[in-house]
């Protein structure tokens, strides 16, 4: 699978910033690589903003490798609006990622999310986990 465009759970995101040699930061390379565009809506930017920047995070990974991660981020963001409403994910909380694939006419969605996997495929909408992400979509050309 080519993915020119991908939807980022926060979860994938915070795992690729606090360790560079677990599945989501080498697929965060990888879409890197092939200059894939992460799709984010306000909500899902600003979930991963609040939570990157918790002070828990503070013994792995200081505040301004934070902030420089979030702004790389970005960099390579394009933005869809959303109206949050109900998708139907049994975690509503979750909700904003699928409708942000949906709108975008996406993607697929990245997550480590029990309850976003378990609605894999929705709504045409390849749901993978980061490990399966790393296996479907292609390598850059040489």
């Amino acid at each position: 699978m080519k993915a020119d465009r991908v939807v980022l759970d926060t979860n994938v995101l915070i795992s690729a910033a606090l360790s560079s040699e677990g599945a989501p930061a080498k697929l965060l390379d990888r879409l890197r690589q092939t200059r894939a565009i992460l799709i984010f809506s306000e909500p899902t930017m600003a979930e991963l903003d609040s939570r990157l920047m918790r002070d828990k995070f503070d013994p792995w990974i200081d505040r301004e490798t934070r902030l420089r991660f979030l702004a790389e981020i970005d960099a390579v963001a394009e933005f869809v609006g959303i109206t949050e409403a109900p998708m139907g994910c049994r975690d509503p909380s979750d909700d904003k990622f699928l409708e942000t694939a949906l709108t975008a006419d996406c993607p697929p969605i990245v997550s480590g999310d029990r309850d976003l996997l378990a609605m894999h495929p929705w709504q045409g909408i390849h749901i993978l986990s980061p490990a399966q992400a790393m296996e479907e979509i292609s390598s850059p050309p040489p």
